[in-house]
């Protein structure tokens, strides 16, 4: 079988009236376009997978994103691939943070591949399990790397413990910076720190930001919904990394590891740091070396054009699942 004349079923993994990342399954599927020209590939909410499915007869269907919720039945669709000779794979967005509701699909799977590499040593040997991270979208998140007019520094996310003890303490340091933060997203009513706001933001308002900012925010989660069993630590960077990158972000990475390492090249694509100083100290460099994120923001953008598009998983995930 050609790959170019795959028939390619792309299937959220959570109904869309629970499913904040919905708009995710899109950039799959572009991504599949391009790497496949030849292919046909449907995108189908979690509602319309099952006639989807049984209208296009697919190849390979992927479910994609969170397959946390009991609501989420992938039974009949894995009764349909079985009985049409197609294979089902799942893309898990959400490990480390949802591992333990992974074990309903291990019966069902063809493929998993997991968005965490850390996660990889937790599944069953017996399972065919990759490591494959999230990415970016040039359609939906190029910009431009012409001038930083936006924020000094700006960061987008949900609000948990560890991101308002770093925000926290980097209120401290803009006032010696003569800097300003602009953070924002769900969760933060609770918290009084200078430059948050407790407000949503599009996804669609991002790219702009990222490129506009001096200076981008990267920092992760240290909160789970069901990992318990193994209390895994996450290790591959998320998927605002990529985004980030392909907006042309200069962004400060907060990082527990080194897994970054193998995505963008510390100084030249990202900037690092382990703890608030040393973030505050990065953060320094570019306020005084505006050019300097200019670099880094290109720099990354390059890398991620290269590397790190949704085209560059689908040719993985189609070279794994058929060989």
């Amino acid at each position: 079988m050609k790959h170019d004349a795959l028939k390619i079923l792309i299937v959220s993994g959570t109904p869309d009236a629970l499913n904040s990342n919905a708009t995710l399954r899109s950039h799959v599927g572009d991504g599949f376009r391009t790497a496949f020209p030849g292919a046909t590939v449907t995108v189908s909410s979690y509602e319309d997978g099952l006639r989807q499915a049984r209208a296009l007869k697919p190849d390979l269907a992927l479910v994609f994103g969170s397959i946390m919720l009991d609501s989420s039945d992938f039974g009949p669709l894995a009764e349909e691939m079985r009985r049409t000779g197609g294979k089902l794979a799942f893309w898990l967005h959400d490990d480390p943070y949802e591992f333990d509701m992974n074990a309903r699909i291990y019966g069902m799977a063809d493929a998993i591949f997991t968005n965490d590499r850390a996660s990889l040593d937790f599944y069953p040997p017996n399972l065919a399990v990759y490591h494959l991270p999230l990415a970016g979208s040039r359609a939906a998140h190029w910009r431009p790397v012409e001038r930083r007019a936006g924020p000094d520094l700006f960061f987008c996310g949900h609000r948990f413990a560890n991101r308002a003890r770093l925000f926290g303490d980097l209120a401290h340091h803009a006032q010696v910076l003569g800097a300003a933060m602009t953070v924002v997203g769900s969760g933060w009513e609770r918290d009084a720190i200078a430059g948050v706001t407790a407000m949503r933001l599009p996804g669609a308002a991002l790219p702009d930001l990222y490129a506009a900012s001096l200076a981008v925010a990267n920092v992760g989660r240290d909160e789970s919904l069901a990992n318990r069993r193994f209390a895994i630590r996450p290790s591959t960077p998320g998927p605002r990394t990529f985004e980030a990158a392909f907006a042309g972000a200069a962004q400060i990475m907060l990082v527990e590891g080194l897994e970054i390492l193998d995505y963008f090249e510390p100084e030249a694509e990202i900037l690092l740091a382990d703890d608030a100083e040393d973030f505050a100290a990065q953060w320094d460099r570019l306020l005084k070396d505006r050019d300097l994120s200019l670099r880094l923001g290109a720099n990354a953008q390059r890398r991620a054009e290269a590397e790190h598009g949704y085209e560059h998983r689908a040719r993985r995930i189609v070279d794994l699942v058929f060989g």
